[in-house]
Formats: structure tokens, sequence, C-alpha cells
């Protein structure tokens, strides 16, 4: 009896990838799903909001009490948005494209569409750019300027100057804190097997 004759390279990849497509959807898939899905909810309002300040709207000092201390500190942040206002704009469209992007691959990752890699991947690319963006805003512009606004205090130049690192160190904080997500989302998601999931699903 003739046996068949053996498969070929390709088609024995494209066997192992049906049989991997066939195994389920892998976990990390759907947890970083819905975790793009709720992270793009804040982006959405941490968004509108920075839409709000752009056009001179800002909330929470509407409601700080009428005051002359209050009235001189609203005019130093209206000054300083008017300064910062073009970076302000290139910011906020960064994280209007960030939103859009992780609110994309939320979607496409939990209909078990291969795309929703790609929109993935923009998201945390977009992400770590755009913190690369806000650092440069901030150690530039807004550090300067926030050191312009704090009055100095009885104690001298010492405590000047811990308030300056306790400033400097928590805006940092800050960033590094928020580059941990897009990190794993970009390390997680293309380690092999999941690329080799996405791969065999649908577009």
């Amino acid at each position: 009896m003739d046996q068949p004759p053996p498969l070929t390279p390709q088609e024995i990849a494209a066997r192992q990838t049906a049989e991997y497509a066939n195994v389920g959807q892998p976990q990390t898939v759907k947890i970083f799903g819905i975790m793009h899905l709720v992270l793009g909810a804040f982006g959405v309002l941490a968004t509108f909001g920075a839409i709000l300040v752009i056009f001179g709207i800002n909330p929470i000092l509407a409601l700080m009490p009428k005051n002359p201390a209050t009235t001189a500190q609203m005019e130093q942040q209206a000054s300083m948005q008017a300064e910062m206002m073009p970076m302000s704009i290139v910011t906020t469209l960064l994280s209007i494209a960030t939103t859009v992007f992780i609110i994309m691959a939320g979607i496409l990752m939990l209909k078990r569409r291969s795309s929703g890699l790609k929109w993935s991947n923009r998201y945390g690319w977009t992400s770590l750019f755009g913190k690369l963006v806000n650092t440069g805003v901030m150690m530039i512009y807004t550090f300067p300027m926030m050191k312009e606004m704090t009055p100095s205090p009885a104690g001298g130049s010492a405590i000047a100057g811990s308030m300056q690192a306790v400033m400097i160190g928590s805006m940092v904080f800050g960033i590094v804190i928020t580059c941990v997500y897009p990190i794993l989302t970009l390390v997680l998601l293309n380690r092999p097997k999941t690329k080799e999931w996405f791969a065999a699903q649908p577009e």
C-alpha cells in the first residue's frame, strides 16, 4: 500500500497553528481585552477633561472658594495654561489616539479577531511615546512653572529643595507607574504562542 507523501514544513506549521487555535482563547487575551476597555473608559474621561482645560474650562478651579488668594492662583494657572497651550494640544491629540487604539484593541480581542493584536500594539507604542512626550513637557515646562508658583517656605532653601525633590519624584513616579501596563501589553500579547493564536483567528 502506497504511503502518503510526507508533509512539507509549511503544511506542518499550518496544522500546528490550526491545532493551537482550537485549544481556545488564551487567558491573557481575554484579561487584556477586558482591561483595555476599562482603561479606555478612564481614558475617555481624562481626554474630555484635557479638552476642557484647553478651552479654558477647569471644573476644579471653578469649585474653589473665591478670595484674593484663590483668584491669584487661578490667574497664575490660566497664564501657565496659555503658555503651555501648544504642548497641551499635542499631548491631548496623543491621548485621543491612545484611547481610540486601546478601545479598538479591547473590542477586537474580545471578539477573537486577529487584528486585535495589531491595535493593541498600536496602543502600547503610542502610549509609551506619549509618556516620553509628557516627561519632556514636565521637565521643560511644568516643573519650572510650578516652581515659580510655589511660595518659598519659611525654613529657607533646604525646605524649598526638599519640596522640589518631592514634586519631581511624584511626577516621575506617576509616569513610571503608567508605563507598566503598555509594557506588559507589548510583552505578554506578543509571546510566540499568543501570536500564533491571533494569526489563526479571522480578521
